[in-house]
């Protein structure tokens, strides 16, 4: 967890100094540095599936996925352990930006929320089936349910990438029905 929050970060260290806004990116900045934007994408740049999970379109947008990473990653990472957790978050960033593409082609999609959608979406079974410790199941079981249902709900709101958010969420329930 700590390793993907901190590539996060440089990787938006990096944008700020070459030039691109720290508040306010321009679309094509977002392009430039590996968004997912669908016409780029299918042709030849499937590289931007991945790429596009560790652009962030501004501080408060990197700041918000670092922190919700953080609380999935405290919490997962013991069970899944450090190959399965990176595993499965790029899977589900991947899913995610594939689900945004079929969707939205024509917008441009970047950030880690379908990833870390995903890693939600884990948690929700291996709480319901008790892998995760008994003691914290009720309560964090009302923090994610509420956390998923509210961060659904406002991905349908202008410029936020609702398709990318149900991708990584559904992958992430699926892969931790099966874990």
């Amino acid at each position: 967890t700590p390793l993907i929050i901190n590539f996060n970060i440089l990787i938006f260290i990096l944008m700020c100094f070459s030039g691109v806004n720290i508040f306010f990116p321009e679309i094509n900045d977002i392009i430039d540095w590996g968004a997912n934007y669908g016409p780029l994408t299918v042709e030849n740049n499937w590289w931007r599936l991945i790429s596009a999970c560790f652009i962030h379109i501004g501080i408060f947008h990197l700041l918000m996925n670092c922190l919700a990473l953080a609380y999935a990653g405290l919490i997962l990472e013991p069970t899944l352990k450090r190959s399965g957790f990176l595993v499965t978050y790029l899977l589900a960033g991947i899913l995610g930006s594939l689900s945004s593409l079929y969707w939205n082609s024509s917008i441009v999609s970047a950030g880690a929320s379908g990833a870390i959608f995903g890693m939600y979406g884990v948690l929700l079974p291996l709480i319901l089936f008790g892998v995760i410790s008994k003691k914290v199941n009720a309560k964090l079981l009302s923090i994610i349910v509420l956390f998923i249902i509210v961060n659904v709900a406002g991905s349908f709101k202008a410029g936020i990438d609702a398709a990318a958010h149900i991708g990584g969420l559904v992958f992430g329930i699926i892969a931790g029905g099966i874990l």
